[in-house]
Order: C-alpha cells, then structure tokens, then sequence
C-alpha cells in the first residue's frame, strides 16, 4: 500500500511539474532570472549596420517593471536592434517544452521578431525566426517551436534540445523600436 501511495504521489508531482513553465526573467516584484543565462544587448553596428540601441534598462511602468529595448532601426546598411538570453554553456535542452512565451507591450507600428539560435546556428547571421504580433497593451505571446523559421542555416526547423540563446528583436523596417519585457519562459503545452 505505501508503494502504491508512493507511485500516486510521484505521478501527481511528476504531473504538475511538467505543466510548470521554466521562468528565465521575470522583472515583476521579485527580479527572477534563471541561473546559468545572461542578457546581452547589441545592434547591426557589430556588423557595419547602421542602428543604434538607445536604452535596454530596467524601467517602471503603469503596468510593471519591465526590461527596455528602445532605438532607432535602420534599414539601410543591416536593420535590427535586440537583446538575447544566452545560455553560459552554449546548450540548453528544451525538448520538453512546447515553445517559448514572453509577456511584452509596445507602441504601434514597430517590427518585432523572436530569433532562438541552436548548436545549428554557426555563422552570426543564422538564426531561427519568429514574427511577434505586439500589442500595445501587457500581453502574454507564446509560439511554438513549429512557428520558428531557420534564416541562413542547413535546417529549416530548429532543434530545442540544443537551445544556445532566445533573442527579442525590432527589424527588419526604419522605425523607432520601443520594445518593453516583462517576462520570458520557455512553456508546456
């Protein structure tokens, strides 16, 4: 009977942590970053590009603390300003997840992207794309790993389980990028 008791207990935890979203940045009240990723923030400039970030700082809003990804994109020359999670290892396995969820908001007409890179991604250029529908209110976006494009790679889709980095991006048109994070996650179904 304890056996038994044992097996029912350790499939009901099993169960409610495989439903459990793995929170790599929150800046809510308690500044949760996973252990083992670090942010980097960087433009098309280390590439000859011509964008500048302006800001990626933590700010208070009405809506939360959030991390800020503002500048100017710039088309001509490159066209993008980010700022990525890297893994410090180089190689994160996240098969176990369904996709990958952020909670953002940004002022109209920007051109915002979620790149994910893999072991697969060698050259600086490559990396595996989706485009993000940004509200201008606080929203929770999650897509799934079937929703990623590989850009200048071998593989057209990408392999969670060697997940090296997950990256927020304005580009891809001239505009001023005012991106606002408040959380990213890799999630379950």
């Amino acid at each position: 009977m304890k056996l038994l008791l044992m097996f029912m207990l350790f499939g009901i935890a099993a169960g409610i942590y495989a439903t459990e979203n793995l929170v790599l940045a929150d800046f809510g009240e308690n500044l949760i970053a996973e252990p083992g990723w670090e942010w980097q923030g960087f433009s098309d400039r280390v590439m000859g590009g011509r964008s500048d970030i302006e800001h990626v700082r933590l700010i208070g809003t009405q809506e939360g603390t959030a991390l800020q990804l503002s500048g100017r994109v710039v088309t001509r020359g490159g066209g993008f300003i980010q700022v990525r999670l890297l893994h410090e290892q180089g190689n994160f396995d996240a098969s176990s997840y369904a996709g990958i969820e952020v909670e953002v908001l940004a002022p109209a007409g920007g051109s915002y992207y979620l790149f994910a890179r893999t072991r697969d991604n060698r050259l600086p250029w490559s990396y595996y794309g989706a485009q993000l529908e940004v509200p201008e209110t606080r929203s929770v976006l999650r897509i799934p790993w079937s929703a990623f494009l590989g850009q200048a790679t071998l593989r057209n889709s990408i392999r969670p389980q060697m997940l090296s980095s997950i990256a927020l991006v304005a580009a891809y048109d001239d505009f001023f990028a005012d991106l606002h994070i408040f959380r990213v996650s890799l999630y379950h179904q």
